[in-house]
């Protein structure tokens, strides 16, 4: 098992390293980002024999875009949420993934959303964008943790992209995420091979709202996920 791990990490580190510097290249931002989602996402399940199932996509209007809400456990929750939804979704990330050798290139291309947590004024400009690009239709996807947790249990949920959320109107779809840290551990190179489902709740309504109802939205959504993990 630990020699097939250490073949997958190498086969996973190269994927990633021969999309991002060979296949996206020469393309544009648009073309990119769907072959993100069509191509380098399942080509990870693949890889570390882990298929993903989506559940609930009924709930999703497809001529509607959304905030997503989701769990993370596992650096797979991002190939779960974007071969799960089949959405062009626009993440928002850390500022040090914006310089990451593997990936940062191609998230700079694909337009991604970087918030630096230690600097309020660029936090506010990254806010901007995103509700620019909301405003264009696109689909943004948060992980309100802000960070993987460590225990398996969810961590309180950070109130800013709530904010978002109600400051666009655009309604949260709650995703909840199974088993991702399980078929890909958080340490990066433990796999397990198991079926990752990714649950797309009902969308919560932010119409109307204000600021200072971030935090009622906000446990409501991690009700909803706290929840679906039970089952």
């Amino acid at each position: 098992m630990i020699l097939l791990n250490l073949i997958q990490f190498i086969l996973l580190a190269f994927w990633t390293l021969f999309y991002v510097y060979v296949i996206s290249l020469f393309l544009p931002s648009k073309a990119t980002l769907w072959l993100t989602v069509h191509l380098w996402a399942p080509v990870n399940s693949y890889i570390i024999f882990s298929p993903i199932k989506a559940e609930g996509l009924e709930n999703l209007d497809p001529n509607k875009n959304y905030v997503f809400m989701a769990n993370h456990s596992s650096f797979y929750d991002i190939p779960c949420l974007f071969w799960g939804s089949k959405r062009m979704l626009h993440f928002l990330a850390k500022e040090e993934l914006k310089h990451n050798i593997f990936t940062g290139f191609v998230l700079r291309k694909m337009q991604m959303i970087f918030i630096d947590r230690k600097n309020a004024q660029k936090s506010v400009s990254s806010m901007r964008q995103a509700v620019d690009l909301i405003s264009q239709g696109m689909d943004i996807a948060i992980f309100p943790e802000g960070t993987r947790t460590k225990t398996g249990e969810l961590n309180p949920f950070k109130k800013g992209g709530f904010k978002l959320a109600i400051n666009s109107q655009t309604d949260i779809v709650p995703v909840t995420i199974k088993n991702s840290a399980k078929a890909w551990s958080r340490s990066n190179i433990r796999f397990r091979p198991t079926k990752v489902t990714v649950c797309f709740g009902k969308p919560i309504s932010v119409q109307g709202l204000q600021e200072n109802d971030a935090s009622q939205v906000a446990t409501q959504a991690f009700n909803i996920i706290s929840e679906e993990l039970k089952k």
